[in-house]
């Protein structure tokens, strides 16, 4: 009876003596862990970090999800949170042209064998604003913007952009041409699951699902777009790869990509090059009965989804005097050699505004399903430590 009693006290004691970090690590575990599933059921996080690293660049990071965007072009490296740097998955989106073409096959996507005008984004100036959205006392979201300036001091040859890929989308290169386009591109992370729309007059058109932390919603808002005639439209050239990671963490090819063509979805690797012919761009299609298509990045090993680059199939176009419409998105894709080359297209707005809703994010089924060690545990870690100190008291009371 007196040992039993001896036991209990000694139990007791090393719980007393770890309590203290019970309630700190208990904090530290549950904004580590917090996660998004449907509006409105969680308490909203804490607020994501904005900071500057070497050269402007802007780092954004979320308890999933970091963000880094290049000062000197629309262009984003995005990973997990979890892992630092990137070093397992690590992705990039880069907004490399915007290219008039004449739809000559009539099927409302890009091929360059269409192509009037591009212009490389990269010879003009950009500049990168961030911000966040309160409500209520509490941050709800934060935001980035990038606004095209005029021509670019030193053009494409400048030494800051040497690590800027080009793509030729063909045609005839029209940088003077597209200096009086206004175009900005904003990128939103929201702190909980944000439930959006396209509309117009007549009503809704679209809708769309923007997960918390995991996901940045991006604007794409195009103005003073000079077509040069009445049916040529507009596309938005994007490539989408793999960060490279350099010759001591190589990254390159260990990701493939998947699309949805018309008769079922088509991976590639990053290295991929079908750009040699013009016109070998292939028109993509929407996920199923949905209004969004996707591009996602799947491990090559396990064929586990991990990132994406997705958009939604309608655009709105806001008018001169205020009335708007809802017009339809088409895309086209290409493998090019140094990524995916995929063309957002546009129909002719002439005299409007048009403003379309791209998406990059992480996927969800990866976010649930990463391997779980009971490192990423610091509660279940004290609690071990507890059970150990209490084991070691009763052997101590018991060789007494």
């Amino acid at each position: 009876m007196k040992k039993r009693w001896k036991v209990t006290l000694a139990v007791a004691l090393a719980v007393l003596v770890l309590q203290p970090f019970l309630g700190t690590v208990a904090a530290l575990s549950s904004t580590e862990t917090t996660t998004t599933t449907m509006p409105g059921d969680h308490t909203l996080p804490t607020p994501p970090r904005q900071e500057y690293g070497p050269g402007g660049a802007l780092f954004i990071r979320t308890s999933i999800m970091t963000v880094m965007a290049n000062p000197k072009v629309p262009m984003f490296h995005f990973w997990f949170a979890r892992d630092e740097n990137g070093s397992i998955a690590k992705f990039a989106v880069i907004y490399l042209a915007l290219v008039e073409f004449e739809d000559l096959n009539s099927d409302g996507a890009f091929q360059s064998n269409e192509t009037l005008y591009y212009a490389p984004l990269a010879a003009y100036d950009w500049t990168l604003l961030t911000g966040s959205v309160e409500q209520d006392g509490q941050t709800v979201e934060v935001w980035l913007k990038y606004v095209k300036g005029g021509t670019r001091d030193g053009g494409m040859h400048d030494g800051d952009m040497d690590e800027i890929p080009f793509v030729d989308p063909r045609g005839v290169s029209a940088v003077d041409r597209f200096e009086g386009v206004t175009l900005q591109i904003w990128g939103h992370i929201y702190l909980s699951d944000h439930q959006g729309n396209v509309s117009d007059e007549n009503g809704v058109k679209a809708t769309y699902l923007v997960p918390g932390e995991s996901e940045m919603k991006m604007d794409i808002e195009i103005g003073n777009f000079p077509f040069s005639t009445n049916t040529s439209r507009v596309a938005l050239q994007t490539l989408l790869r793999e960060s490279d990671m350099g010759p001591h963490q190589p990254q390159q090819h260990r990701h493939r990509y998947r699309v949805q063509e018309r008769n079922g979805h088509f991976d590639g690797t990053s290295d991929m090059d079908w750009n040699r012919v013009p016109g070998n761009e292939t028109r993509l299609h929407n996920r199923m009965n949905t209004h969004t298509q996707q591009v996602g990045f799947y491990d090559v090993d396990t064929d586990a989804p991990q990132g994406y680059f997705s958009w939604v199939d309608r655009a709105q176009v806001t008018w001169p005097g205020g009335d708007t419409d809802v017009v339809n998105v088409t895309a086209s894709y290409v493998p090019a050699g140094v990524g995916l080359a995929l063309y957002l297209a546009y129909p002719n707005f002439d005299d409007g505004t048009l403003l379309h809703d791209p998406s990059i994010g992480l996927a969800q089924e990866y976010i649930i399903a990463q391997p779980w060690s009971p490192l990423d545990s610091p509660l279940l870690l004290v609690s071990m430590g507890i059970l150990v100190v209490a084991v070691v008291a009763v052997i101590a009371v018991r060789r007494r």
